[in-house]
């Protein structure tokens, strides 16, 4: 197998130098893959997602990227630039994100910092505005769109990058349903592009239909399972333990029914007991 994009070992995060954020992780990842990190909220996920992202360093552990230690030193050298060109991130929320005066501003604004010449950059933009559908918010203030809007412009602002491997949290966070459907059909496509995507979700509907694995993180912020989307899925107590389902019972007669719940309702599971 090729050298790992991402080689994770051992990795802990302390906030303050006091509070647990990650626990002992190790992992691999690898060019294409399609990974979901599943988790409570609070379990690490996105601090394992900004670690990667070069955002947050290990307080222990390392990370290899792209075949270099992913260190603060590192990144305020040449490295960077090549690094910040092959991985893309988009935060939880896209007001964080944005700060251009205008949409095309924001989209151009990556490349331009790559000295990428004006011509591809322009190319680059406008091909975007296509892709994603929003031409007519070109002129737009960012700040001033709404909440699925801001989320196609800061993809949009990591897409005219071309990054190699796209670190998403929480893509569907704050979605209208019609925004939730457009997003699967641009993360399906990146996949038949051989793009790396790499999101933290408690979305259970990202994990079954645009995955190829999942890694779980417990409430203990540790790895307590990684497999593929069905394993991951039918394995109904481990979901339960780290909280990404919950169960309550009610009765009918003498009939009492075990549900279990999780963000949506299509993975929910029933069990009768006599």
């Amino acid at each position: 197998m090729n050298e790992p994009l991402f080689d994770i070992k051992g990795v802990s995060y302390r906030y303050s130098d006091k509070y647990i954020g990650l626990k002992d992780i190790t992992m691999q990842i690898h060019s294409g893959e399609s990974l979901a990190i599943l988790g409570a909220n609070g379990s690490g996920k996105s601090t394992l997602l900004k670690i990667m992202a070069g955002l947050v360093f290990p307080s222990f552990g390392s990370v290899i990227a792209l075949g270099k230690p992913l260190t603060q030193d590192i990144l305020s050298g040449e490295f960077a630039g090549f690094f910040r060109s092959k991985v893309g991130f988009v935060f939880q929320e896209p007001d964080v994100q944005v700060f251009c005066p205008t949409v095309w501003d924001e989209i151009a604004f990556g490349p331009l910092q790559l000295d990428i010449p004006k011509d591809e950059v322009i190319k680059r933009v406008e091909d975007v505005l296509d892709m994603l559908g929003i031409r007519a918010l070109k002129e737009r203030q960012p700040h001033h769109l709404s909440g699925g809007e801001k989320k196609k412009v800061v993809l949009g602002a990591v897409l005219s990058l071309n990054p190699d491997i796209l670190l998403l949290d929480e893509p569907t966070n704050g979605l209208d349903p019609r925004t939730q459907v457009w997003l699967f059909e641009l993360l399906a496509g990146l996949r038949k592009f051989k793009k790396t995507v790499i999101m933290a979700t408690h979305d259970l509907s990202i994990v079954e239909d645009l995955t190829d694995r999942v890694a779980v993180l417990s409430e203990e912020h540790t790895i307590v399972a990684d497999g593929t989307p069905a394993e991951i899925l039918k394995d109904k107590d481990m979901l339960l333990k780290v909280n990404i389902i919950h169960e309550h019972t009610h009765r009918h007669g003498d009939v009492v029914h075990i549900h279990s719940h999780g963000p949506f309702a299509r993975h929910d599971e029933h069990e009768d007991k006599q």
